[in-house]
């Protein structure tokens, strides 16, 4: 009897066995490997400048493109960019029209072609947060001049780190045209538009910048001011009455601005100003009559408080206004409150100041993290630059060979085997493509020295960073927080929390190398796993970050 149940048994198990087949109809589908697995793609190209545009950039970049999706039997469902688009933020049309087509698309979309990380974008740690939210969506970005397997850890942060180098490369561009512009008005030409009252040209590549008919009329305005003490109200109904239609607020600007007395100020030269080259519409003597008067010299300026660093910094996450600080005087309280009139959000300092306190804890490293940390990036850092040295070689053969192209051409004018016509138009161009070839020449050239530098400030400033906020001076807490996010931090009321459009991307990924490391960050699954946590709930909406 025994022998009969146990035979029963093994009937049904391996019966079960067989029949287990039967149900794989029910076995949920792998979406994601099928989506990536795809064949479909866009391709995106960009230019910034018409310069670009003469050196056959845009055509350069679809040529190399299409090739490798011809290689790699992949289909290609439209085209994108092909116009000048800025990379520095990502708010760019045909970006924004690429992204939402990506996603939107019938056609399952499983690869954005691009020629370079750069061409896709500059603004370092945003790209990494969009290919991050990309890749949820299945969606691979693959520069086909760097190519990088996204699919494995290791291949996405080469990428990553690639999308960093792409908005150094563009931080440098944009130190040598500050030190330019620095230069320019050290000796006293004005860098930007002239304001009310001047017309502005360049000759001869000479600046002229001179009083117009708006500006005679201005000239009165200072003097209503100093001869006649007229209030600015009735001496805006007097301009209005001559035609020159200017606001209270432009009207204050303008007696405030040295530049009609024919000094110059600028943001590029804190503390400093310098005698203009431009006309003069007052003397020096008129204007200060009407900014030092006795009124002016007694007002008392606030003192800084202590309790509310973030003022200015910190905005309403609703409206996206700053907040200010004041001082409830009878109960001795700090408070931070949302400018904009009518949005009624206002909340204890302290209780603010707590939460950013916290919220620094998700950037902050251990002692023991520092070495690891700092080899793995420098290891990095060392590898690309040895990668652009091979680089450099290519480039300075396509240099030599540009360079003969052009003597050729100057022979061929001399001996009149082409005319002036055909002469100026490849002249134009092929001095175009050799400028961009200096250009990816100079940037092959990295820094290591500075950029080492870099990171052990950054990685010196997040150990223990919650502390080292808490025990900084006012204007060092300011410092470290424009250092973190240098577009400020937006606070969330209704989930009490804070979000940040702008995160420094040097500090971001020491933050990811450490989390690698397995301890020393709260929130570090959330910013190993696309940012979310870190930038908010903004959903798909590009989110600018920076290096």
């Amino acid at each position: 009897m025994l022998g009969y149940y146990t035979t029963s048994i093994n009937k049904k198990t391996e019966s079960n066995m067989n029949d287990i087949d039967d149900f794989i109809q029910f076995a949920k589908n792998n979406k994601t490997a099928e989506r990536i697995s795809g064949s479909n793609c866009i391709i995106y190209t960009r230019v910034s400048s018409k310069e670009q545009e003469e050196g056959y950039s845009l055509e350069t970049q679809r040529k190399a493109i299409e090739l490798h999706a011809q290689k790699n039997n992949l289909y290609i469902i439209a085209y994108f960019g092909g116009t000048y688009e800025s990379a520095k933020n990502d708010e760019r049309k045909e970006f924004t029209r690429m992204l939402t087509f990506a996603r939107r698309s019938k056609e399952k979309i499983s690869y954005i072609l691009v020629y370079s990380v750069d061409r896709f974008s500059r603004s370092g740690a945003n790209a990494i947060f969009i290919a991050s939210e990309l890749r949820k969506e299945n969606i691979n970005i693959y520069a086909v001049t760097q190519p990088s397997d996204t699919a494995t850890s290791s291949g996405k942060l080469q990428q990553n780190i690639q999308f960093i180098f792409s908005e150094y490369d563009n931080d440098l561009r944009r130190e040598k045209c500050v030190a330019g512009m620095k230069e320019k008005l050290m000796k006293g030409y004005w860098i930007q538009k002239a304001p009310l009252g001047y017309d502005q040209y360049t000759k001869h590549r000479e600046q002229s910048i001179t009083v117009n008919a708006t500006g005679k009329i201005l000239r009165k305005a200072f003097y209503w001011k100093a001869d006649d003490n007229l209030n600015n109200l009735e001496i805006l109904e007097r301009l209005h009455a001559a035609g020159v239609k200017v606001s209270h607020q432009q009207i204050t600007e303008i007696f405030r601005n040295p530049f009609y007395c024919g000094i110059i100020r600028h943001n590029l030269m804190p503390g400093k100003v310098i005698q203009g080259k431009h006309e003069k519409l007052i003397s020096e003597e008129l204007f200060l009559r009407i900014n030092t008067d006795k009124k002016r010299q007694n007002i008392k300026f606030k003192k800084e408080f202590e309790e509310t660093p973030l003022k200015n910094f910190l905005k309403c996450g609703t409206c996206g206004t700053a907040f200010a600080g004041y001082l409830v005087k009878p109960k001795g309280l700090y408070y931070y409150k949302c400018n904009k009139k009518g949005c009624k959000c206002n909340k204890s300092a302290k209780i603010l100041n707590l939460l950013f306190k916290d919220y620094l804890k998700d950037f902050e490293i251990f002692k023991k993290q520092i070495e690891p940390v700092k080899d793995e990036f420098v290891n990095y850092i060392t590898k690309t630059n040895d990668g652009n040295k091979e680089n450099e070689k290519l480039f300075k053969t396509q240099l030599t060979e540009m360079v003969k192209k052009i003597e050729t051409l100057e022979e061929k004018f001399i001996q009149e085997e082409i005319n002036k016509e055909l002469y100026d138009k490849f002249l134009l161009k092929y001095k175009t493509e050799k400028r961009n070839i200096e250009e990816k020449i100079a940037n092959t050239r990295l820094d290591l020295s500075n950029l080492e530098n870099l990171i052990k400030r950054y990685i010196n400033m997040c150990l223990d960073l919650p502390s080292l906020w808490e025990k900084a001076t006012f204007h060092a807490k300011m410092e470290i927080q424009n250092i973190m996010f240098p577009e400020g931090i937006l606070y969330d009321r209704e989930k009490n929390d804070y979000r940040t459009p702008k995160i420094n991307a040097a500090i971001l990924l020491i933050t990811r190398l450490a989390s690698n490391l397995g301890e020393g960050i709260k929130r570090k699954a959330a910013l190993l796993g696309g940012l979310s946590n870190v930038v908010g709930a903004t959903g798909f909406e590009p989110v600018t970050l920076c290096l």
